[in-house]
């Protein structure tokens, strides 16, 4: 069976009045369809949110001046820096250079600098704890995560208005047909009236007759009127989702309805076999909550992280310039090894604890989302068929009753028949023609829900 995306009614431009197909209408919305392009702003929130955790490891400069005028030790200095983070091994740089004038009271030699200042620079490397991750580096991860849930976020609200919009097109194209029962049986009447009153006027037939006949005329004219009220609200309906390139809507005309509507398949246990694992597979809401997993995952591993103890090693280097009394230099290299662990590590334990929670809440959240939609794809499936069933007997209904109408209208024609009958036999003909089209209009909806539930409706046709 034919996809229902696949299906095209042939469509051109609008002014050319030719059918308007379904693609045309999900085009549209994908270009044009506010709620929809208010949606895209989601992934610019999430690159936004990526370039803020890359702004954590930004070159960061500064500089500074201090001067002691009117104390005991007059003097001034300016010291300028730099300090660099790394995205491996959580490692970070520094360097700078100071230099400063006057004179220094004995405990803070360490500010004083030969003439030409001092150069510093160095690294820093974690040994254990923030090694393999740390803020900076999993606020990062969870971020580039999140630019793929922002997709998918897209992409559920896709299908969720591309369903509406099929259905809506739909339900347009239902009306059309409606429309069509109502001009042709309006038509038989009017073409009727005017042999009836010459047979009337020859004395073949009661005058009652033509009366009766009248009767069917008005009757099917305020069916007429509401067939075509049905179609206008239809259009407005589906000019909600069908807009041009400005975004503004466009009310389709009956020109571009389609000349009929399509034939209804039922599905095989192998196609819904084969659409359950692409649904298992694409549909967004089980992508999201694997994400959220994997952002679940990033926070146990910051959690473990922090119960780690910090054994920190540093390297810096450090060179004097110049003329001045300092002691020392004028080249040093400096190591430190720092050690710090919480003996306690309630905070660690406790982000952990959470972490781990939230990382088996959703999965259990995404093992019934998967049950579901399982569910889903079952539920429609069968709705699907039962519609075809539905849409196949009414088929034959209609067969039944038009050979009943056309075999009445021959009796009348021969005198064993009365018009009252006549009417009475092509109403119910007219009556199966607009359950046929329900009817199939019920199978299209149904087939749009399960395009929507088993993802299909992300496939652009």
């Amino acid at each position: 069976m034919k996809s229902l995306l696949l299906w095209v009614i042939c469509a051109v431009p609008l002014a050319a009045q030719t059918p308007l197909m379904l693609n045309h209408i999900l085009d549209a919305v994908e270009r044009n369809y506010p709620p929809l392009l208010a949606t895209f702003a989601e992934r610019d929130i999430a690159d936004a949110e990526v370039l803020q955790s890359l702004g954590r490891f930004d070159f960061v400069i500064g500089a500074q001046a201090d001067s002691d005028r009117f104390g005991f030790y007059p003097n001034q200095r300016v010291t300028i820096g730099f300090d660099q983070a790394f995205s491996t091994l959580g490692a970070s740089a520094y360097g700078g250079y100071r230099v400063s004038d006057g004179s220094f009271a004995p405990y803070a030699g360490a500010l004083d600098t030969r003439s030409l200042g001092e150069w510093r620079g160095g690294v820093k490397v974690p040994l254990f704890r923030n090694r393999e991750i740390d803020d900076r580096r999993g606020n990062l991860q969870k971020a580039r995560i999140g630019q793929r849930i922002a997709d998918l976020t897209i992409d559920q609200q896709r299908l969720v208005i591309r369903q509406l919009a099929a259905r809506r097109y739909w339900d347009w194209a239902a009306a059309g047909q409606r429309l069509r029962v109502a001009r042709d049986i309006l038509r038989v009447a009017l073409e009727r009236d005017q042999a009836l009153r010459e047979a009337s006027e020859l004395g073949q037939i009661p005058a009652i007759e033509v009366t009766e006949n009248q009767r069917q005329i008005l009757q099917r004219r305020s069916q007429l009127v509401e067939a075509e009220r049905g179609i206008q609200q239809a259009a407005i309906d589906l000019s909600l989702f069908y807009r041009d390139n400005t975004g503004r809507p466009i009310l389709a005309v009956n020109d571009q309805l389609p000349l009929v509507l399509p034939q209804t398949e039922t599905l095989t246990d192998a196609r819904v076999q084969e659409d359950t694992v692409t649904a298992l597979s694409r549909r967004p809401e089980i992508e999201r909550l694997t994400q959220q997993k994997e952002q679940a995952r990033v926070d146990t591993r910051l959690a473990a992280n922090e119960r780690k103890p910090a054994i920190d090693l540093s390297l810096g280097f450090t060179a004097e310039g110049g003329d001045g009394t300092v002691r020392r230099g004028p080249n040093e290299v400096k190591a430190s090894l720092r050690f710090e662990l919480p003996l306690q590590r309630r905070a660690a334990t406790g982000k952990l604890q959470a972490a781990e929670a939230k990382l088996n809440q959703t999965a259990q959240r995404e093992r019934f989302a998967r049950d579901q939609v399982e569910a889903e794809v079952r539920d429609a499936a069968s709705a699907v068929r039962a519609a075809h069933n539905r849409a196949r007997l009414v088929k034959d209904e209609v067969q039944v009753a038009l050979e009943l109408a056309d075999a009445e209208r021959e009796r009348f024609r021969l005198g064993d028949s009365n018009l009252f009958t006549v009417n009475l036999r092509e109403q119910a003909a007219v009556d199966a023609e607009l359950r046929e089209v329900s009817a199939v209009n019920d199978y299209l909806r149904a087939l749009t829900v399960y395009e929507q539930v088993t993802a299909r409706l992300l496939i652009n046709p």
